[in-house]
């Protein structure tokens, strides 16, 4: 690793005042991510009355912010690795707002299709820098735990989209769903825009223009001492990240199980997040009882997301990752197979989203933890980027399967065989070596940029 006195300082260190605020505003920005998850699929049963659009089209509406996910974190996301944590943060915060107030005027599914890839680009950007700036102002005591706080503004956002349905679909419509995240999201950016800083370790190992300033001022704010010169950097220009560097020799094998378990968790996880409003009113409850599915899903979301967290004191992150996921598998059975009665629906539906965004969570522990500062964003990207080809796939299955007529004992059945894959490869992943990969080699730093 580099000889970077900032890393250790933070890691070492005990977690001031600013860094707590800056993981809570990075939850309050992560809320985007679950409100768009169920935005549409709560907006579903009113809008395919209105325009009369068949569950195959529905599907490729939901698919479309999955595919602006894949290009997101696969191409946008790791510019952060370049550019820095809090200008891309920003950005795709702002894409996501403006692509809210026009999903609230939208008039055909292609519309929204097209307002939600856009929503997609900025979402994966999102998904992948919070983690990664949220794991770069921690310390080691507090780095899961804290991931696992950032996660469960994905949760509370699910729980906030619920509720925000539940209130405003028979009064006002569908639309208001959205004329609701764009408020949420509006509010949200202009406090980051004060309140957010950029991640020291990106500014000491990148070493942009002024970077000695930047990170001093940073500092300044956690009430940390200053640097009175800047670390060693990589020999010659700074590097390029590529996915070279995430298939070397050492890496190779860790880095492809966890590709494997991140694409065919979302093939499930995506169609459960999309499909389960629709799923619950096929079983006989009304569109403003399903639209509560956001709250308890929100509610089990955050248990998920802070359990993970916790237990990673005891248990290793990859093995207990495997865990989460095969739980999911068992609640995947019963799900399908109990009768259609509301609270048992409803309830093991919060189940089941408990152990599926813990797992969720699960794989960011193990990518921050193997991954140097160095590629961090890249590594973690690609994590998202595989989950994102997912659940492009996972939604339009889901709509292939509910309009073959296939009943919810047959649709979970096939899930929950899809679900066994992620098992396996954290398993196998558990057996492998977990450590950072190593830094190229450095060269003496001048003492500003």
């Amino acid at each position: 690793m580099n000889d970077n006195p900032v890393q250790a300082l933070i890691a070492r260190s005990p977690m001031h005042i600013r860094q707590f605020i800056l993981v809570i505003l990075c939850c309050l920005i992560n809320l985007s991510d679950g409100y768009d998850v169920l935005s549409l699929a709560l907006a579903a049963p009113q809008l395919t009355k209105e325009w009369g659009v068949a569950p195959q089209m529905l599907g490729v509406a939901f698919s479309a912010t999955s595919i602006g996910l894949v290009l997101g974190a696969f191409v946008v996301a790791p510019v952060a690795d370049r550019l820095g944590r809090r200008s891309v943060v920003l950005t795709a915060l702002l894409i996501i707002t403006i692509a809210h107030w026009c999903l609230a005027v939208s008039n055909s599914i292609w519309m929204v299709a097209a307002l939600r890839f856009c929503k997609g680009i900025g979402l994966g950007t999102l998904v992948v820098s919070l983690n990664v700036l949220v794991a770069e102002f921690s310390n080691e005591r507090w780095r899961n735990v804290l991931l696992g706080v950032l996660h469960t503004g994905f949760s509370l956002g699910m729980a906030v989209g619920g509720a925000t349905a539940a209130w405003v679909m028979e009064p006002f419509g569908w639309r208001y769903i959205f004329v609701g995240g764009g408020l949420l999201n509006g509010v949200v950016l202009l406090f980051s825009i004060v309140f957010l800083l950029e991640s020291p370790e990106y500014l000491t190992t990148r070493q942009p223009r002024n970077a000695l300033a930047r990170v001093n001022a940073v500092l300044a704010k956690l009430k940390r001492p200053p640097l009175e010169s800047l670390p060693q950097i990589q020999m010659g220009s700074r590097p390029k990240i590529t996915v070279a560097a995430l298939l070397a020799p050492d890496m190779r094998r860790t880095t492809i199980l966890i590709w494997i378990a991140s694409l065919t968790y979302a093939i499930v996880g995506y169609f459960l997040m999309n499909w389960k409003p629709q799923i619950l009113v096929n079983a006989g409850l009304s569109p403003t009882q399903a639209s509560y599915v956001g709250v308890i899903n929100g509610a089990f979301g955050t248990l998920g997301h802070l359990t993970i967290g916790l237990l990673t004191r005891w248990i290793d992150e990859t093995r207990l990752t495997a865990i989460y996921f095969a739980m999911v598998v068992v609640v995947l059975v019963v799900f399908g197979t109990i009768p259609a009665n509301p609270v048992l629906l409803l309830g093991t539906s919060g189940v089941l989203t408990l152990f599926t965004v813990g797992a969720y969570t699960g794989l960011f522990l193990v990518a921050i933890k193997i991954y140097s500062a160095e590629m961090r964003n890249t590594g973690v990207g690609f994590v998202v980027g595989w989950g994102r080809v997912g659940a492009i796939i996972g939604p339009m299955l889901g709509g292939l399967l509910i309009g073959a007529s296939f009943d919810r004992v047959m649709t979970f059945a096939v899930f929950a065989s899809i679900a066994v894959i992620p098992v396996m490869s954290m398993f196998l992943a558990a057996g492998a070596t977990l450590r950072p990969a190593p830094s190229p080699a450095v060269r003496p730093a001048t003492s500003e940029k």
